[in-house]
């Protein structure tokens, strides 16, 4: 028995001298682990840290109407955590705003070089987005490839191989049938390529019914008209009867809006009578009035538009009166007019 007993000896030391040992390895194992996991934690903390300072930043850019810097920021914060839907929804929403915000090619660039990098964000919003969400990622879908098109055609020409506009206003009306976007784009095409004024103003009237988006649809809407060309000889009288219903709704206007529209509408044809009277005649003559004295303020674009403001009046009312049928009031102001005219 005893000598089986020292036999058994070694073997109980080696036994727990491999326990030791091991316990050794899994407590440094335990401790590499922790290292790691520290370093994790440390990470995920700075990446957090950057992700929600970039989250910041850009709703502070978009809140000022910085909406390249805006886009950059919340791509940034998309980029640190990928699937934060936060981020990915900012970032599209951005880039919807920075087309709506884009007309004119900046000097030595493209429309690609602005739209190419914010159509794969449109696309990719799409996948997980449904009704109304969906139709306006698809409508700013058309608005980009118009502006791409842009870069390759003249006005009315051929449309650039692949390139569509009008198909992705289509499908968002077939997923949302009041879409305002969709509508007011539309709008915009038709006049863009001199289409029917009256299949415009329906898509128009469309996108106003949503009373969603409401002033995105006016510029547009005012911008569609004041770009219709010598071949819309209806647009400026649908663009003074425009401005005289949103001045009757008391709807806020652009002031660069307010300028071209009084431009497109009376300056501009001041001496063409029977166009200007035309224009004048869309709406009763007080309402007429009202609306010249709505686009009129704060327009001065020349030294002369001072001292000219109170003629240019007279004469507007004097016309007012004699579409009127008021013959013997419009002579009377003409005649004032002329009076005053010959006295400077």
């Amino acid at each position: 028995m005893r000598a089986s007993k020292k036999k058994d000896e070694p073997e109980s030391k080696s036994s727990t001298a491999l326990k030791v040992f091991g316990g050794v390895g899994a407590f440094l194992s335990l401790l590499l682990a922790l290292n790691q996991l520290t370093g994790m934690v440390q990470t995920f903390r700075i990446h957090r840290k950057d992700f929600s300072a970039m989250m910041r930043a850009g709703q502070a850019q978009k809140s000022r109407g910085d909406y390249a810097a805006a886009f950059e920021s919340f791509k940034r914060a998309s980029e640190l955590d990928p699937v934060d839907r936060e981020a990915q929804n900012e970032q599209a929403g951005t880039a919807m705003l920075l087309l709506e915000h884009t007309y004119f090619r900046p000097e030595g660039r493209k429309f690609s070089d602005i739209v190419n990098p914010l159509l794969p964000v449109l696309d990719k919003a799409r996948v997980h987005s449904v009704g109304p969400n969906a139709a306006d990622l698809l409508a700013h879908v058309g608005w980009a490839n118009f502006l791409r098109s842009r870069d390759f055609r003249s006005r009315g020409g051929p449309m650039p191989e692949g390139v569509q506009v009008e198909y992705n206003y289509e499908e968002a009306l077939r997923i949302d049938p009041v879409n305002p976007y969709a509508h007011a784009m539309w709008g915009h095409w038709i006049l863009w390529e001199y289409g029917p004024l009256e299949q415009a103003t329906a898509h128009f009237s469309a996108a106003l019914q949503s009373e969603r988006a409401r002033p995105f649809v006016r510029h547009l809407q005012l911008y569609s008209l004041y770009n219709g060309g010598d071949d819309c000889t209806d647009c400026r009288r649908e663009l003074f009867r425009v401005a005289n219903e949103m001045r009757k709704k008391r709807e806020p206007i652009d002031p660069g809006d307010r300028v071209r529209a009084f431009d497109e509408s009376i300056e501009f044809i001041l001496d063409n009578y029977n166009e200007l009277a035309r224009a004048l005649s869309v709406v009763s003559a007080a309402d007429a009035e009202a609306t010249y004295d709505w686009l009129v303020q704060g327009y001065t674009k020349t030294a002369d538009d001072e001292w000219r403001r109170p003629q240019r009046r007279e004469f507007i009312v004097a016309l007012l009166a004699e579409i009127a049928g008021n013959r013997s009031e419009a002579l009377s102001r003409y005649h004032s007019l002329r009076t005053k005219l010959m006295g400077q």
